[in-house]
C-alpha cells in the first residue's frame, strides 16, 4: 500500500484532492442522546443452536449469501492454504482429503439452514470443471437475482454464473484474472458485476497496473470477459467487500492505507459513475480518521434506500480504545456519524462483519477471545476461548439526536468455535506452523424472514481444517420493517418447522419475493415475513496434489506485498 501524508496535512489538502471533508456529530450525553434507548428500542438477539453444514468438507472462510425465494448459499474454502500440521492426527482431518476436487465448495438450503444441499461444480454436461480454485470464494447477487460466484487457485481466478438460483454453476472464464490475491465481487444490473483484487504482478490483459497493487475491473456479461483493469488507491489501497447501490449504481470500496500501528484514515470510495465505466479517481468519503486497524479489512454494506454502514476493529494505537466500531452514512458517503463502540469489555475482538437488512436495521457479528490478549494480538498462544458476538439496532442511522442504539453484546456461539492462536499473517502462518485454520475472516447474512445468521469456521472437533458451521437468529428484532399494521398470525420456528414454538407477529404474510431488498431495486430474500421492530421474535475423489513451486510463489509475493505495506 502507498504511503500517505500525515492526517493533519491531509485535512489541508481535502479542497485540491478532490475528497470530501467531513464534520460527524458528536454524540454528547444530551437529554436526548440519555432518552435515545427508549426512543429506539431494540431487543437482544437469541440464536438457535449452532449447526455444522457438512462435516465432510474443509469450512475455512465462509462466505454466505441470500438468494431469490430465501435460499440460503454458502460456501468456503477448500482448506489447501489452512492446513495446520500439528492437529492433523485426528480423525477430522480427513475433511480435507475425502472429498477434495481442487474447488472450494458450495451449497444451498431452503428451510432456513436446518438442511443443507452440496453443490458439486465438476460436471461438463452442466458447464462446469474440477480444479478451477481452492480458495477464497465470493458470491454475488444482480438486480434480476442472477448468482455469480468466483474462487482462486496461486494463478487464476476462475468465475462462474448460475441460471438457476444456485443450484448448477457454469464456468464462465477459468481465467477472469490472473496471478492474484483476495477477490471481492459485487453486482449491480443483470449479468453486470464488479471485481476488486490484488495483483502478483498481473491481472486482467491489457494489464495497467503495478506489481502488487490493488486493482478494479468490470464484466458486462456475466464473468466472460472483463474491462482492462485499473490501478484502485486513491487515498489508500481498496481493501476488503464492495457492495453497490442499485438504485444508481454507484459502486463503494473501504480505502486504507495504515495498520496497527500506523493510524490513517479510513475512507469509502465512491464511484458514482461506474455504471458508465469510469473506475478511476472516485469519492472519498472520511469514515473515520487516525484508523488503527487490527485485523484485514472492514466490512460495509448498503441498504436499499442507499444509505451505507461500516464497521472495523482497531489495536489501541490510535486515538481510539481497541475494539469494535461502528458508523454510517445517510447521504452516499459523504458524511458519516462518529465512530461508536459497539464491545463492552476489555477483551480482544477481531474480525467484525456487518449485514443490513431495511434501512437503520443493521447486525454486527465479530470473533471475541475470552480474555485480553497481550497487544489484542490473536496469534498469542493460549487455551483461551474464540466466540461469535452480535449486536443490532433499528437505528443504525442515529436515534432521537443521538448515536445508534444496538443491543448489547450476544454470544451467538455459546461455545467457543476455535482455541488458541489464530492466524494473522495469511499463507505465510503454514510455514511458520501457526494456526490457519480460521482463514482470514467470517460471514453475516439477513434471510427473508429478518434473521441475522452467521456462516463461520469451527475447529472443535481438532483436525488439521476447519469445518463449516451455521448459526440462525431465532429471536429478538427483525432486520426487516414491520409491515402495515393487519390482523395477528402465527408462523413456525426455524427449529420446529411445525405449529410447535409459533409466534404471534403484527402483519401480513405475504407468498411474494419482497420487494425492494436490501441492496438495491429487486429482492435476493424471497417470501419476507416481516414482523414488529421492538417484539420478542421467534424466528422461524482423489486428493490432487499442489504444486509446491506454486505455494513458494504465493509466500514470496504475500511476503512482497507485506513489505511493501510496512515502508
Amino acid at each position: 500500500m502507498h504511503s500517505m501524508r500525515s492526517p493533519a496535512l491531509l485535512a489541508l489538502c481535502l479542497g485540491s484532492a478532490g475528497l470530501t471533508a467531513v464534520v460527524a456529530p458528536a454524540y454528547a450525553a444530551t437529554p436526548a442522546a440519555r432518552t435515545a434507548a427508549a426512543a429506539c428500542p431494540v431487543s437482544q438477539p437469541t440464536f438457535a443452536t449452532p449447526t455444522y453444514v457438512d462435516t465432510g468438507r474443509a469450512g475455512g472462510e465462509p462466505q454466505v449469501e441470500t438468494a431469490a425465494g430465501g435460499r440460503l448459499l454458502y460456501s468456503s474454502h477448500a482448506g489447501t492454504t489452512h492446513i495446520f500440521a500439528p492437529a492433523g492426527a485426528s480423525p477430522t482431518t480427513a475433511a480435507f482429503p475425502q472429498n477434495y476436487t481442487g474447488q472450494t465448495y458450495i451449497w444451498t438450503s431452503d428451510d432456513q439452514g436446518k438442511s443443507w444441499q452440496f453443490r458439486d461444480r465438476r460436471d461438463p454436461t452442466q458447464g462446469g470443471a474440477p480444479l478451477t480454485g481452492f480458495s477464497d470464494p465470493e458470491f454475488a447477487v444482480d438486480s434480476a437475482g442472477g448468482i455469480f460466484f468466483s474462487e482462486i487457485n496461486l494463478a487464476n481466478v476462475a468465475t462462474y454464473a448460475s441460471k438457476d438460483n444456485g443450484t448448477t454453476y457454469q464456468l464462465k472464464k477459468l481465467n477472469g484474472l490472473t496471478l492474484t490475491d483476495r477477490q471481492w465481487m459485487e453486482a449491480d444490473r443483470p449479468n453486470e458485476y464488479y471485481i476488486a483484487a490484488n495483483s502478483f504482478g498481473g491481472d486482467t490483459s491489457p494489464v495497467s497496473t503495478s506489481p502488487l497493487s490493488h486493482y478494479l475491473a468490470k464484466t458486462t456479461d456475466g464473468g466472460a470477459s472483463f474491462t482492462p483493469s485499473v490501478v484502485d488507491e486513491k487515498g489508500g489501497s481498496g481493501l476488503g467487500d464492495n457492495k453497490v447501490d442499485k438504485r444508481n449504481g454507484t459502486f463503494y470500496e473501504p480505502h486504507y492505507a495504515g495498520d496497527r500501528s500506523t493510524p490513517q484514515p479510513l475512507y469509502v470510495a465512491a464511484f458514482r459513475s461506474a455504471r458508465e465505466g469510469v473506475l478511476t479517481d472516485p469519492d472519498l468519503g472520511l469514515i473515520a480518521p487516525d484508523v488503527a486497524l487490527l485485523a484485514h479489512w472492514p466490512s460495509i454494506d448498503v441498504a436499499s434506500d442507499g444509505s451505507i454502514y461500516a464497521t472495523w476493529d482497531e489495536s489501541g494505537e490510535g486515538p481510539r480504545p481497541a475494539g469494535i466500531y461502528f458508523s454510517s452514512s445517510g447521504d452516499g458517503g459523504r458524511t458519516w456519524l462518529a465512530p461508536k463502540r459497539l464491545d463492552s469489555d476489555g477483551r480482544t475482538d477481531i474480525w467484525p462483519w456487518l449485514a443490513v437488512g431495511d434501512s437503520g436495521r443493521v447486525a454486527v457479528a465479530w470473533l471475541e477471545a475470552d480474555v485480553a490478549l497481550p497487544k489484542e494480538d490473536a496469534q498469542t498462544p493460549g487455551t483461551h476461548g474464540w466466540r461469535v458476538m452480535m449486536v443490532e439496532t433499528t437505528s443504525g442511522l442515529g436515534c432521537a439526536g443521538g448515536a445508534p442504539v444496538f443491543s448489547a453484546p450476544t454470544a451467538a456461539t455459546p461455545d467457543p468455535v476455535h482455541t488458541g492462536t489464530i492466524c494473522q499473517g495469511g499463507t505465510a502462518c503454514q510455514a511458520q506452523a501457526i494456526d490457519r485454520r480460521m482463514g482470514d475472516y467470517f460471514s453475516v447474512g439477513v434471510d427473508a424472514t429478518g434473521a441475522a445468521f452467521v456462516g463461520v469456521s469451527d475447529t472443535r472437533k481438532g483436525g488439521a481444517v476447519s469445518l463449516p458451521l451455521f448459526v440462525r437468529q431465532s429471536g429478538g428484532t427483525s432486520l426487516l420493517s414491520p409491515p402495515p399494521a393487519g390482523p395477528t398470525y402465527s408462523v413456525p420456528t426455524a427449529a420446529a418447522g411445525t405449529g410447535q414454538g409459533t409466534s404471534s407477529r403484527q402483519g401480513t404474510v405475504s407468498s411474494k419475493a419482497r420487494q425492494p431488498s436490501a441492496r438495491g431495486a429487486t429482492s435476493s430474500r424471497g417470501p419476507a415475513k416481516a414482523v414488529q421492530p421492538t417484539r420478542t421474535l421467534a424466528f422461524t475423489g482423489p486428493l490432487p496434489l499442489l504444486a509446491p513451486a506454486g505455494l513458494l510463489l504465493l509466500a514470496a509475493a504475500l511476503w512482497l506485498r507485506r513489505r511493501r505495506a510496512t515502508r
